[in-house]
């Protein structure tokens, strides 16, 4: 098995820890606060590290970094307004696709996967996709109208946007740090501009909740940056997005959160996918 694969593994380990975490927090806070305090915890993580590692400066590695954060940024907003207006088993599953992105990016480049990857994505996307599907009690409020659609689709666009951007600012032998430093940036900003319109809380007692939250995610974002120089980018891009089944799996052992034979099959579909890649 290769780092790259092992890497983008490692991404989707971390994401679906993070998303079940930042899901727990929310209930006790508003997400935009949730959101806010994970951003800057996470941030200053970074910060730190650079002071400690102290990388070489390259601006186009920062440059591609602050693009992929502000992607995914606007990823992540248009996917909370979605699940917002109550329409998530609409918007959730279509946000998963973010890794058809990179798919099609690998494909124009001359970069396809091997022959054996190709039933693996498949398989894999297509469990990512029903995994997401919410259990019962979700609401379809509105499935006569284009606007869930189109959120869900505007999520997957800015989080497979930021896989493939984050891949181009890690090329060449650039430092990923700095890439990493500059999408936490463009994210925050994006994040911190939404928070402070909607007023932001204290986090009280939940501050370590949330700043363990924040070193989580940027575990998962340095992951995905070493997968992406380490393997095809839509390979990687594919594993690192089956982070719903490891927040689904989550969410049963430590919430008793009753799995759905629909889920369950999503899950076995996507880890078959992930082991055919894994074996390509």
């Amino acid at each position: 098995m290769s780092s790259g694969v092992l890497f983008g593994l490692g991404a989707a380990v971390a994401w679906g820890g993070g998303d079940f975490l930042g899901g727990w927090n929310a209930r006790r806070l508003p997400s935009t606060t949730v959101a806010f305090w994970a951003q800057t915890s996470s941030l200053a993580i970074l910060l730190a590290l650079v002071l400690v590692v102290r990388p070489e400066w390259d601006t186009t590695a920062f440059g591609w970094g602050l693009s992929a954060g502000l992607f995914t940024g606007f990823g992540g907003a248009v996917l909370y307004r979605g699940l917002a207006t109550g329409n998530a088993a609409v918007v959730a599953p279509l946000s998963a696709l973010g890794a058809v992105v990179p798919v099609v990016v690998s494909v124009a480049r001359g970069e396809s996967p091997g022959a054996m990857a190709w039933p693996g994505i498949v398989l894999a996307l297509l469990g990512i996709v029903v995994v997401s599907i919410p259990g019962e009690g979700a609401s379809f409020r509105s499935n006569h109208h284009l606007g869930p659609v189109l959120m869900g689709l505007a999520a997957a666009l800015g989080f497979g946007v930021f896989f493939v951007l984050v891949n181009g600012g890690t090329g060449e032998g650039r430092p990923e740090l700095i890439v990493l430093i500059g999408a936490r940036l463009g994210s925050a900003l994006l994040i911190g501009s939404t928070a402070f319109a909607g007023g932001i809380r204290r986090p009280g007692r939940l501050l370590p909740s949330l700043v363990a939250l924040g070193t989580i995610d940027v575990s998962a974002n340095g992951a995905f940056a070493l997968a992406s120089t380490r393997g095809n980018l839509a390979a990687v891009s594919v594993l690192a997005s089956l982070y719903p089944v490891v927040t689904v799996v989550l969410a049963r052992v430590f919430t008793s959160e009753r799995l759905t034979l629909t889920r369950v099959a999503g899950a076995g579909l996507a880890l078959g996918g992930a082991a055919l890649i894994s074996a390509a």
